[in-house]
């Protein structure tokens, strides 16, 4: 919902969600706010948290994997403290493209405490799929279209077959004798291109998190840092939580910098000096972009 009426349905959430405060120190809470959905069509999942003010609690990100659904977008509530307890609130947009008319979804809320965590979620929320386009059955008409249809003339098909089977003996043999070596520079050109374009933009983000060190700019350099280092080094770091990164034997360097930017990140606290966390990732990156130069250059 992006009109007037859904920003009224979210506002009114909110303050439901906040009078539920109870004397119970950590709930998690969550639900469809549609009853039903269209094939594409965003809907909206609510998620509220009330706990002690001195734990970190985290919400998903744009990179969970929100299965069935797929993320469009979220609208963020500011904590607030009320009688002694933290209150967070988050509506997801969402859609989804599959056919099952009922179709359900929970979300994680996850209480940081060091290197350790702990995991609630919401209760289990159904939506109902709506059908647009009736049952075809074996009475269904269909209608007969006698019109003039143009066809092409007859193609040489032999010619084609001759001049496409000598281009693939031709590529054969360039490949036989020359395979290698033009796999290894398009290997090559490949990493030095992409690993350009992400130095680029990264360095962008580190210039403005230099004069405006906020948590949200932080995030966003941080999931463009996990998707260029998930392809760089084949490991899924987009889908990883720090200390999984950090048990990546060739991360281990990683954990000043990660830990730093999660608490800017996920606690939503302004750090000025940020941007040298980011300049360590920077190096780090660099260091394993090199290696894979070398590692491609070797044969390996």
């Amino acid at each position: 919902m992006r009109d007037g009426q859904g920003k009224r349905w979210l506002l009114i959430i909110a303050f439901l969600c906040t009078q539920n405060l109870t004397a119970q120190e950590i709930t998690v809470k969550g639900g469809f706010v549609e009853d039903s959905l269209l094939i594409g069509q965003d809907v909206n999942f609510w998620m509220a948290a009330t706990y002690p003010p001195e734990l970190e609690m985290v919400f998903p990100d744009s990179l969970y994997t929100f299965s069935p659904f797929e993320f469009s977008g979220k609208t963020y509530f500011p904590t607030r403290v009320v009688n002694g307890l933290a209150y967070d609130t988050t509506v997801y947009t969402i859609q989804s493209f599959e056919i099952d008319k009922v179709q359900y979804l929970k979300l994680p809320a996850v209480i940081l405490n060091g290197t350790d965590s702990t995991v609630i979620e919401t209760p289990l929320d159904s939506i109902f799929l709506t059908e647009l386009a009736p049952v075809v059955t074996d009475s269904t008409k269909l209608k007969t279209n006698l019109d003039y249809q143009a066809v092409d003339r007859q193609f040489n098909f032999p010619l084609m077959y001759y001049i496409i089977g000598g281009f693939i003996i031709l590529v054969v043999i360039l490949l036989l004798i020359f395979g290698k070596r033009i796999m290894r520079w398009m290997k090559l050109r490949r990493l030095r291109i992409h690993y350009e374009q992400f130095s680029e933009v990264f360095n962008e983000y580190i210039k403005k998190l230099k004069v405006d060190p906020e948590p949200d700019l932080a995030e966003k350099a941080l999931i463009f840092w996990k998707n260029y280092q998930q392809r760089l080094d084949k490991v899924p770091f987009s889908v990883m939580t720090t200390k999984e990164i950090l048990n990546q034997d060739f991360a281990t360097e990683l954990k000043e910098p990660l830990r730093s930017i999660d608490r800017v990140v996920y606690g939503k606290r302004v750090q000025e000096n940020i941007f040298q966390d980011f300049e360590q990732i920077d190096n780090f990156t660099q260091d394993r972009y090199s290696k894979k130069i070398a590692e491609i250059k070797d044969g390996k």
